[in-house]
């Protein structure tokens, strides 16, 4: 991705933590293999890409739908 902005390094932290928190509920298998799920730093990039995608996707949506609405 290069270099990124404030507020795009803060997308990645919470496309990070999706991750993670998606490896945990899973217990770092993959749930279509069965394989080990590998560390956010041992993803490819593509991968990494897809699971920022899906942090701007959640932003938006909170965004959208105001902070009352959230909880």
């Amino acid at each position: 991705m290069g270099q990124l902005t404030e507020t795009q390094e803060l997308t990645m932290r919470m496309a990070q933590s999706g991750y993670e928190s998606y490896c945990a509920y899973t217990g770092w298998k993959s749930v279509v293999t069965g394989c080990d799920l590998p560390g956010w730093q041992d993803l490819p990039a593509g991968v990494k890409d897809a699971w920022f995608a899906a942090a701007e996707g959640m932003t938006e949506f909170l965004a959208s739908v105001g902070p009352r609405e959230v909880i």
